[in-house]
């Protein structure tokens, strides 16, 4: 005789998806659009059928890793690539002149944190197939 248990999974990631799915996100202390980014992964995980977990880095941390001191704020990583790759130049910020502010370009608007899209296809994609 078969016999089934129901299992209570955490709202933690598989084992499999933490090995291939790593989500930054990257802000200057007092940027206005920190908040708009934290929505917009939660959104690109909801639609993208993953756990809504990610990594955040504050740029003034001691520890925040030098790979993304040199990104705007808020920035989003998918696997260590920027989910809107493009020319960032950006000057080392000066903390009495405020965050380094980033925008990001939606059809014809300028908007504070990277559209969806962008989020969820960068999700996709490193979600895919796995090359052998």
């Amino acid at each position: 005789m078969l016999r089934w248990r129901s299992v209570r999974r955490l709202a933690t990631p598989e084992p499999q998806l933490a090995l291939r799915l790593q989500i930054d996100l990257v802000y200057d202390p007092g940027c206005p659009n920190v908040d708009l980014a934290r929505e917009v992964l939660a959104v690109a995980c909801r639609e993208s059928e993953i756990p809504a977990v990610w990594t955040e880095w504050n740029s003034e941390d001691a520890e925040c890793p030098p790979r993304v001191l040199g990104l705007g704020s808020p920035s989003i990583l998918v696997n260590g690539e920027d989910v809107a790759p493009g020319p960032h130049q950006w000057t080392p910020r000066d903390p009495a002149q405020g965050p380094r502010c980033r925008v990001y370009r939606d059809g014809d608007a300028l908007v504070g944190a990277p559209p969806i899209e962008r989020v969820t296809a960068a999700i996709t994609q490193a979600m895919g197939p796995e090359v052998v």
